[in-house]
């Protein structure tokens, strides 16, 4: 084919076959940005000495803009390091604590909410109440650690122990499941006994 053929046809024939996709240099996608951010440096650097005075502004315009972003960063790892140390410290003496969402800000307050639904004859409420405080409790005592996934036998497998903490945790439990899973019947004064037991572990817990 090449045979015969003019210096013209044989350039454009090298040419067209260089051309082909194979034969092309391919550029990683990175070096392509690479290649983009050095070639707008080298126009900002040939604008900023036909412009001088406009360069000074933008400048300071950048310098502004880098100041209020470390600003920015720095009240934001503040807050962040002040969040975690509230967080620790109610963890730690009496704040909210994740088995108590959606029932009660605090013990106190989780306490009398328990109290009122005995007394109006709401055991269902009652007993509900009163599993939450003790779970919150043993997990401020790092007895058991509460999850809303993990189930009473979960629990129970944490806080093997033989002592008052694991014990109030069988019995709460158990009037759990025949007031709550069965819709069984239980006595009001058994109930206000597991309530103040929970309420001296509680205490106990917050020391």
């Amino acid at each position: 084919m090449i045979q015969g053929a003019t210096p013209e046809q044989v350039r454009q024939i090298t040419h067209d076959v260089l051309t082909r996709p194979e034969f092309q240099e391919r550029f990683s996608w990175t070096q392509l940005v690479i290649e983009q951010v050095l070639r707008w440096l080298r126009e900002l650097a040939a604008w900023s000495q036909a412009h001088p005075g406009s360069a000074k502004v933008l400048v300071v315009v950048l310098a502004i803009i880098l100041a209020a972003l470390l600003i920015h960063l720095a009240y934001t790892a503040i807050w962040e390091f002040v969040s975690l140390r509230k967080r620790a410290a109610n963890h730690r003496y009496g704040g909210p604590l994740p088995a108590l969402d959606g029932v009660a800000e605090n013990w106190g307050e989780a306490f009398q909410l328990a109290r009122t639904a005995l007394e109006a004859g709401n055991l269902y409420r009652a007993i509900w109440i009163t599993h939450r405080i003790l779970l919150s409790a043993l997990d401020r005592m790092d007895r058991v650690k509460f999850a809303r996934w993990k189930t009473n036998t979960d629990y129970l497998r944490e806080c093997r122990e033989a002592d008052a903490a694991s014990e109030t945790l069988v019995e709460v439990t158990a009037a759990y499941e025949r007031v709550i899973y069965a819709h069984d019947d239980f006595d009001r004064r058994q109930a206000a006994r597991l309530l103040t037991q929970v309420e001296a572990l509680a205490g106990e817990a917050a020391r």
